[in-house]
């Protein structure tokens, strides 16, 4: 006879799903709100309770896992651009963490036999597991991640009490600096940093005109004389311009930069989406 512990089982797959979810957004270089990771991972527990519910045995079938595996990325990380990225990542992750927990079990002195459904295994043998495939997966994942001359950071932006975080891309190649004070310019989405402005100032820098004809219209609103201008060179560009702020603060995977800048891009800097930053490399040395 089988005996089934819902809330043991309940506990577990709670504390694993949170796990899964987390290790993919650090592996995956997103930001996710701890709230959006307890949810997916509630969902998830949800559904492996239910599962061995005699009357909800098909959801055990390898199609309805998929369904509810995509689900809770999707309720973790939205319809991104990034989604396929991050759903191979979790996949990859717990397809790692499955054969590292098999594995580690087989040397455990704890039985793992089917008849009981608690905690098949102990809580020690759990997180090395977790340890051993979120380094693994860290390692090809950010192999797999980088771009010619970088690699991908967290960047936090405050301004007037405004945050906004994103992620950059560390760009050898990129050596752009305030004309006036020298300082290493950051480069971010227009259409990421909107939040940092009032809804006048966003509703311009949202439409698609020349930042010199939209930093004379900035003068009537609250944002007022608090952007500038700089100029650049790239290819395709001689004698382009960029909007630019100095930021209240500026954090670089949870270190403070201090004296930059930060321009505002009216096109996307990457093609693939997986990140809306372009990090001067003056600002890691």
């Amino acid at each position: 006879m089988r005996i089934l512990y819902v809330d043991a089982l309940f506990l577990l797959n709670l504390v694993v799903n949170y796990l899964l979810l987390l290790s993919t957004a650090k592996i995956g270089a997103v930001h996710i709100e701890r709230l959006r990771l307890g949810l997916g991972a509630l969902f998830g527990a949800i559904y492996a309770v239910l599962a061995f519910l005699p009357q909800f045995g098909f959801l055990l079938v390898a199609p309805m896992r998929i369904v509810s595996g995509v689900s809770m990325v999707l309720i973790v990380f939205g319809a991104k651009q990034r989604l396929l990225r991050v759903t191979l990542i979790f996949f990859a992750v717990s397809a790692a963490f499955g054969g590292a927990l098999f594995a580690l079990s087989l040397f455990s002195a704890t039985p793992s036999s089917g008849e009981h459904l608690g905690f098949p295994i102990d809580l020690r043998v759990l997180l090395i597991s977790f340890a051993f495939c979120y380094l693994v997966m860290k390692l090809v994942f950010s192999r797999l991640g980088r771009d010619v001359g970088g690699r991908l950071l967290q960047v936090e932006i405050t301004r007037r009490g405004r945050t906004v975080k994103c992620t950059g891309l560390s760009d050898t190649g990129h050596s752009l600096t305030d004309p006036i004070t020298g300082a290493p310019v950051l480069v971010v989405e227009a259409e990421t940093a909107l939040s940092l402005f009032s809804a006048e100032a966003a509703a311009l820098l949202s439409s698609s005109r020349s930042p010199v004809d939209l930093l004379c219209d900035l003068e009537a609103t609250p944002d007022s004389g608090s952007l500038y201008l700089i100029p650049f060179t790239s290819v395709g560009v001689t004698h382009g311009f960029l909007l630019a702020f100095r930021p209240d603060s500026l954090q670089i995977d949870g270190r403070d930069v201090r004296s930059v800048s930060v321009a505002l891009s009216p096109t996307r800097v990457s093609d693939g989406g997986r990140y809306s930053a372009l990090i001067n490399g003056g600002m890691l040395s």
